[in-house]
């Protein structure tokens, strides 16, 4: 359930913001999906970790992944947040063609 909500928010943020939707937010949104989609993998890999070599039962082994991957996740989150401000924010020359791809990323 986090892939569509991550592309469902890039786009609305794209929308909302008055921006157009191009070949550069295309791989800003494909970028966003392997950032998610990592994310979501770690998750699982620990639960199914958990849950086959300690026996825990599938709702406790998920609770305690999340608990135990928060922090990378949000640090991740965070890197890509960082490290796309600079192209949304930038005014240099060529600017206009770098900032659908940093609104895609944050958005």
């Amino acid at each position: 359930s986090t892939l569509p909500s991550a592309g469902v928010g890039a786009l609305l943020t794209i929308y909302v913001l008055g921006s157009e939707f191009s070949l550069i937010s295309l791989l800003g949104l494909f970028l966003l999906i392997g950032v998610v989609k990592k994310n979501a993998i770690m998750m699982i890999d620990l639960a199914l970790h958990l849950e086959r070599e300690q026996g825990m039962t599938p709702e406790e082994s998920i609770r305690s992944a999340c608990l135990q991957r928060l922090r990378p996740i949000l640090m991740t989150t965070m890197a890509a947040i960082l490290g796309a401000l600079p192209l949304l924010l930038s005014t240099a020359e060529g600017a206009e063609m770098r900032k659908p791809l940093g609104l895609t990323i944050i958005g």
